[in-house]
């Protein structure tokens, strides 16, 4: 019995020594790192431009939102040097791209409604940004260039009225657009079937706008759908606004295109006294000419022939003169107007037979001849010439 109690006593003088020494030790732990922000932006932007470089572009976004909120976060201690607002800028703008670069994957598979949302996410964030390094001209591109894509993919879908809508926002921004008019009214007259509102939008606009080019575009429209009473109206409009030489060369070919031959005279008369250069001023006086032949007045037809031809050389014209002028037996013209043609085209026989007559008429035998020996092959003319030929002696 004493040993045992003697060894019980030795083992808790071994446990209370342990016990003492164990309470000495000491264990270090390493101290969480401190959260930098800053640098876990850069690092999920780095990552959003790896993913989007990779075509991965729902990552992109992803990186590219979470980076926007990091950046966020850290602006309050950033120091200048960090740029924190001009990096919140550039995710912000490069969610908006990723988005649009999306919406044509949708498009692709048809997938309407989804490229309309990805679109509008990226609109979203334009119209809502504040310009720090970009202009604010830049950013209403986007913006212009969003809503243009928009209206094309609603009118896609077949989404028409809201197609509309988008043209009609762009209208708010850009009053009076040109191409914006023309895709509306093309998108209610083609696609809607609706000619009344086709032609409102352009009636309203023009009235309201005073703007010439709308009401071209309007008299251009009635022209197509063939009324021709408000397509002149339209027409006299847009002159009064803007009476120039395009205005009057509009106009005289709408009248010409209607055979209205003394109106299209009245404005090509307009053009001519802009004085334009003589290859546009010829076309006009052949043109006349032209009118007044339609309107059976052969003076005023020869005149403005004459004028044409006198300013730039034409065969066409000059034959037609030379024809003229043999049926009133004015010889000497005949001569000007076939040595014209012939100047042109040596071979062209009825220009040669004209002259060769004309000058069998005003009694120059030698050069007669001369033309009419040239022409004793011809099928349509030989024998003719034959017989004059053998007259001279």
């Amino acid at each position: 019995m004493p040993k045992l109690r003697f060894f019980s006593l030795v083992t808790l003088v071994v446990l209370i020594a342990l016990s003492a020494c164990s309470s000495n030790i000491k264990i270090e732990v390493e101290p969480e790192p401190v959260r930098d922000p800053l640098a876990l932006a850069h690092a999920a932007a780095a990552e959003g431009a790896d993913f989007y470089e990779s075509g991965m572009l729902e990552q992109a976004i992803v990186a590219y939102t979470s980076a926007n909120v990091l950046f966020k976060e850290a602006a309050p201690l950033a120091a200048e040097k960090d740029s924190v607002d001009y990096n919140i800028e550039l995710m912000q703008l490069n969610v908006a791209k990723s988005h649009i670069d999306l919406a044509p994957e949708s498009i692709e598979s048809s997938m309407y409604n989804e490229a309309i949302m990805h679109y509008e996410t990226a609109l979203k964030i334009y119209k809502n940004h504040q310009p720090v390094r970009i202009t604010q001209d830049e950013l209403d591109q986007y913006v212009l260039a969003t809503y243009n894509n928009l209206a094309i993919t609603a009118r896609d879908a077949g989404e028409y009225e809201k197609a509309l809508k988008y043209y009609d926002d762009i209208l708010v921004l850009k009053p009076g657009d040109e191409d914006i008019l023309n895709a509306k009214f093309f998108v209610l007259k083609d696609y809607v079937k609706d000619d009344v509102r086709a032609f409102q939008v352009l009636e309203d606009y023009a009235r309201v706008a005073q703007d010439a080019a709308a009401y071209i575009k309007l008299a251009e429209g009635y022209a197509e759908a063939g009324d021709f009473a408000k397509a002149e109206a339209a027409y006299l409009q847009a002159e009064a606004l803007s009476p120039d030489a395009d205005m009057y060369t509009r106009i005289g070919n709408f009248y010409r295109a209607n055979s209205k031959w003394e109106n299209a005279n009245i404005y090509l008369k307009k053009l001519a006294d802009t004085k334009p250069e003589d290859s546009i001023l010829a076309v006009v006086y052949a043109q006349m000419g032209q009118n007044y032949s339609q309107l059976g007045n052969t003076a005023k037809m020869v005149e403005n022939l004459e004028k044409s031809v006198d300013l730039v050389p034409n065969s066409r014209l000059a034959l037609t003169l030379a024809g003229h002028f043999n049926t009133v037996k004015n010889w000497n013209k005949v001569v000007t107007y076939s040595t014209k043609v012939l100047q042109e085209e040596p071979n062209e026989s009825a220009a040669r037979m004209l002259r060769g007559v004309a000058y069998y008429q005003l009694k120059n035998m030698k050069s007669a001849k001369a033309d009419l020996e040239r022409l004793v092959n011809d099928p349509t003319y030989g024998a003719q010439a034959q017989s004059i030929v053998k007259s001279i002696k």
